[in-house]
């Protein structure tokens, strides 16, 4: 009896080392779902695959500036390129869409722009004062419809705005303009030396910079449209008045204005700049007479 009971703890024993065995190898592991999924990777890849195959950028780092768009705008399979800046807002794509309408309200002002400029200056012998205004006329509501037609070629944003280069669709061919030229140091030649463009004006806008990157591009590129005017001799108008002023002595008093005005046609700012100690930017533009 005493056995048969041995037998049966024994056979007892060797059923359950026989289930145990069962269960460990009743299946594979689960997943480790901690892994970082595969599509991250492949995400970021097609991102950059995309922006690699972008028109233009193969001009432009990878690690590119706002001051490095506006290095050339010059004309591109041609078609002119513009620049189109946005200051920074709290809904980014509508930052992005202010950029698309800074594109093509440029582009409306290339197609024709009706401009006058004065500037009046009074001194004497202990002050001086003056006013320097330009007042300008282009269509608004053709820049509205060419917003929808603006070929984006690159864009970037960064925390002061957001910054497109980009073609539009509907407007005249630009002339033929070789790239501007920079030195080993990267200054551009052109602030002293504008090319010379048969059957155009050029010239360079200077100006000191504003609280925002947009207005000072503007800025400068209106400097330059002054520039522009002056050389056309459509209107211009040079006023020198002098007199003299009996008051406790003799004050002489001199007046000068000066008027300008002209239509102009292919008002395009090919270059920008901003000098290296952001004291000033520059606009090289362009146009002809209507």
């Amino acid at each position: 009896m005493e056995k048969m009971v041995r037998q049966g703890v024994a056979l007892l024993v060797l059923a359950l080392l026989l289930a145990s065995c069962a269960t460990v190898d009743s299946g594979p592991a689960s997943p480790d779902t901690t892994a970082a999924p595969a599509t991250t990777a492949t995400e970021v890849t097609t991102t950059d695959a995309t922006d690699a195959t972008r028109p233009g950028v193969a001009d432009l780092p990878e690690n590119s500036k706002p001051t490095d768009l506006m290095r050339d705008l010059t004309p591109r399979n041609g078609k002119a390129v513009f620049l189109g800046v946005a200051n920074r807002l709290q809904n980014r794509d509508e930052e992005r869409s202010e950029a698309i309408r800074h594109i093509a309200q440029q582009a409306s002002r290339f197609v024709r722009i009706r401009a006058q400029y004065q500037f009046i200056s009074e001194r004497n012998t202990s002050s001086i004062g003056y006013l320097d205004n330009i007042n300008t006329t282009w269509d608004t509501d053709f820049a509205e419809g060419l917003a929808e037609s603006v070929d984006v070629l690159y864009e970037l944003q960064d925390r002061d705005g957001t910054y497109v280069l980009g073609q539009v669709e509907g407007i005249p061919a630009p002339p033929s303009i070789a790239r501007p030229a920079y030195t080993a140091a990267g200054e551009p030649t052109w602030i002293n030396a504008p090319p010379s463009i048969p059957g155009y004006h050029t010239t360079v806008g200077i100006t000191t910079p504003s609280r925002r990157f947009r207005d000072s591009v503007d800025r400068a590129d209106e400097a330059a449209l002054k520039g522009l005017l002056l050389q056309t001799g459509t209107t211009v108008r040079l006023i020198e008045d002098r007199r003299e002023v009996e008051r406790s002595g003799t004050s002489i008093i001199v007046t000068t204005a000066q008027e300008a005005e002209a239509t102009l046609q292919t008002f395009y700012v090919v270059a920008r700049h901003v000098s290296p100690d952001r004291r000033y930017y520059y606009s090289l533009a362009i146009a002809r007479e209507e």
